[in-house]
């Protein structure tokens, strides 16, 4: 069934509707005088989508492209991407005229719009956004924040550096100005500042400019700011802060040319129409805290019409039903239904959930957005498994290195396995992540109490380490005694069948065979045979009886004639050995007294 569609309906026809629907009118009339008339031109991660002035939007994405071009050029990171798309709306329609700021949330709300902080400024950490995406809606023309741009593209592709490089940095990205391929930077700042003041210096004088990339390698390789600085430009930190300081004095900031990407828009732009419907989602998305009603019936039209507009009403509606307390789940049951690509959606979806149900959307997740880490964050949360744990918590930070929680539960499973050493880099990796002193305190006071714990951790590892070597020996020594024994039992198989008979059920042991004899007497004479001796004992009957001692280092007896001889008593067994020339072999000995 196909429903009549509002936004279908001619504007007349719509506008005679109850007073009671008079804002929806004014909203129709909004989009029906753009329907058809929505273009989207894109490259990289960045949608410019306008409805007025096709122009403007080329001017606004070769801004945004030229951003992207140079930062990469000074990361070394040719292509830059964000965690998520950058859309740019530009319109001349006052109804829909957006805030002027990029809309983002943190993810911890799982995939739902934020209010903003009290500053105005929203969270740029770890962000999800609206539909998966960043919105910026405003009118041609407008001078876009590339303050912000720099910001997202520097904290998707980098550790987090010093907070004065990053201010510093954005900054000089706010005061880029691109005619095509010819490109600027560093001239007036509408506030500078020290941070300012130090990065300009290093991007625009000749002597530095060149090594300014350097400079940021070494921060991004993990680096002190003034060892990155004496590596880049081989100056004292303290000439450069007064070079810097004197700038900011003067205030006079002359832009330079910077190495452009060559760009013909008609080339490297993509373009297409956007579907109206669409287009009136992303604008609803941008009054979604100051007009629900508006926003809602947006959501409402693309639902109506199905197919991936639907999709994207439901992930509308179920972002209205957060914001009113109420439950979401329903509206992001019907969004999977309509086959959504918004991986927070998923992840919304697992929350609360089971292990076992959660996991496969986590994974769909990660796979909608593989840059995205919190999906993989997620996973390891509910894994019992502690290789596999700790394989996802690595996989989240290769995603994102400025997430500090990511580092501090990876330390303490690294600790839980017995990995103290790994442990303790993650946990300064975490201090290193952190984005205010203040944060950073409190993660280096959770290190030091959780020493114990580690030295728990190592001892830990000590002990299996000992353990895997014990048994790896004892497998050895047992594998080896196996093998001597099934050699015995085959050679006794032989010898039986030699025999020609079958084996005798009892068998006397060899000791039970040889009589035992005890015999009191003098030494006379002591043989050394290497480690054995030859006694020679003389009985009362003046009998001699010459037997084998073997070890007899323990007794400590002299070689040749005893004088005096000393009286022995002994026991032995009686078994004559031709080759020493004795009737037995001594088990035990006494020596009584020397003999008178």
């Amino acid at each position: 069934m196909s429903p009549q569609r509002p936004l279908l309906l001619p504007l007349r026809h719509v506008c005679k509707l109850p007073f009671t629907l008079f804002a929806l009118c004014l909203f129709l009339g909004l989009s029906l005088s753009a329907r058809d008339r929505w273009t989207e031109i894109n490259i990289g991660p960045f949608y410019v989508d306008t409805d007025s002035d096709v122009a403007a939007a080329r001017e606004a994405l070769t801004q945004l492209e030229q951003v992207r071009w140079v930062l990469g050029g000074l990361l070394e990171n040719p292509g830059l991407q964000s965690t998520w798309p950058i859309r740019v709306i530009l319109t001349k329609s006052e109804g829909a005229k957006g805030s002027g700021q990029f809309i983002a949330q943190n993810a911890g709300e799982l995939g739902f719009v934020k209010q903003p902080a009290p500053d105005g400024e929203f969270a740029w950490q770890n962000p999800a956004v609206l539909h998966g995406q960043y919105l910026l809606v405003t009118k041609p023309g407008t001078r876009l924040p590339l303050f912000e741009i720099a910001g997202i593209l520097l904290d998707a592709n980098t550790p987090r550096l010093p907070g004065e490089v990053e201010s510093g940095l954005r900054q000089l990205f706010d005061t880029l100005e691109a005619k095509g391929s010819r490109v600027t930077w560093g001239g007036p700042p509408p506030h500078p500042d020290i941070n300012w003041a130090r990065v300009q210096l290093f991007a625009t004088k000749f002597e530095y400019s060149a090594s300014f990339h350097i400079f940021l390698k070494s921060l991004q390789s993990g680096g002190t700011f003034r060892a990155a600085e004496q590596n880049a430009f081989h100056q004292p930190a303290d000439a450069l802060e007064k070079e810097a300081a004197g700038r900011l004095a003067s205030g006079n900031w002359q832009a330079v040319p910077v190495s452009g990407r060559p760009l013909d828009p008609r080339r490297d732009f993509g373009e297409h129409n956007l579907d109206s419907v669409i287009a009136g989602v992303y604008l609803a998305d941008s009054q979604l805290l100051n007009n629900r009603k508006t926003a809602e019936q947006a959501y409402q039209s693309a639902i109506e019409t199905g197919g991936a507009a639907a999709a994207l009403g439901f992930e509308g509606l179920a972002q209205l039903a957060r914001l009113e307390g109420s439950d979401p789940d329903p509206h992001l049951d019907e969004a999977r239904k309509f086959g959504s690509h918004n991986a927070p959606v998923y992840v919304a979806s697992a929350e609360g959930l089971p292990p076992e149900q959660a996991i496969p959307l986590l994974k769909r997740a990660a796979q909608l957005n593989e840059r995205w880490a919190e999906p993989l964050y997620l996973q390891a949360q509910v894994t019992e498994n502690a290789a596999e744990k700790e394989t996802l918590l690595k996989s989240a930070i290769e995603r994102n290195r400025r997430e500090p929680q990511y580092w501090i539960t990876l330390a303490r499973t690294q600790t839980a396995d017995g990995h103290a050493t790994a442990a303790q880099g993650s946990w300064l990796r975490a201090e290193e992540a952190a984005a205010t002193d203040s944060e950073r305190a409190r993660i280096h006071q959770m290190r030091l109490d959780s020493e114990e714990e580690r030295l728990n951790a190592a001892d830990k590892a000590r002990e299996q380490e000992r353990e895997a070597v014990h048994i790896a020996n004892r497998r050895a020594q047992q594998s080896q005694t196996a093998r001597v024994r099934a050699a015995e039992q085959k050679a006794n198989r032989q010898l039986d069948a030699q025999a020609g008979s079958s084996r005798p059920e009892e068998v006397v042991p060899w000791s039970d065979v040889v009589p035992r004899k005890r015999l009191d007497g003098v030494l006379t004479h002591v043989d050394c045979l290497g480690s054995d001796a030859r006694l020679t004992l003389k009985s009362r009957d003046g009998a001699s009886t010459p037997l084998l001692l073997k070890n007899s280092s323990e007794f400590n007896l002299a070689c040749g004639d005893q004088h005096p001889a000393p009286r022995l008593s002994v026991s032995y067994a009686a078994q004559s050995d031709e080759r020493f020339q004795t009737s037995g072999v001594v088990e035990t000995l006494k020596i009584q007294s020397a003999a008178r």
